[in-house]
């Protein structure tokens, strides 16, 4: 991609807020309006801007427990790995999977009601075959850009 600071700036704005105007991101960036949004759009096409979506807060889904859920996986074909992964990404307590380096496999962020809800959830999910164990880190709270510390 052939990305100048213009468009570097205004990814970084819409990883913050996507739902900035033009005007909103050309007074922050120095362009006019139009020239703003003509970008924009050109990210999205290219695939700069891979999709647009909504942060849905943890207590609006009762889901107020975080965890990030270190998976250590039994070596195997890789087929095997890409099928626990597709079964992982439908649970709705899953949002989000990364595929790593170091003692874990995948590091799962995964979001729940309460200790005994995950508790519940794990015995599900995690004693099979294709998992050889997992530790777990409890959120105790989370920070982002935009709220800031």
């Amino acid at each position: 991609m052939d990305l100048d600071d213009f468009d570097h700036q205004l990814l970084h704005l819409l990883s913050l807020d996507a739902r900035q105007t033009g005007k909103e991101l050309s007074e922050k960036v120095g362009l006019s309006s139009a020239a703003c949004l003509r970008r924009v759009q050109r990210l999205r096409e290219v695939g700069a801007i891979e999709r647009e979506v909504a942060i849905v807060s943890p207590e609006a889904t009762g889901a107020s427990v975080t965890l990030l859920v270190m998976l250590m996986l039994s070596r195997g074909q890789p087929e095997r790995m890409a099928k626990l992964r597709q079964k992982l990404l439908k649970l709705r307590e899953v949002k989000k999977i990364y595929h790593v380096t170091g003692p874990a496999d995948l590091v799962l962020t995964v979001q729940c009601s309460s200790m005994e809800a995950y508790a519940t959830f794990t015995e599900a999910h995690f004693y099979e075959d294709d998992i050889k164990g997992f530790d777990t880190i409890v959120v105790l709270r989370s920070y982002d850009p935009e709220s800031g510390p």
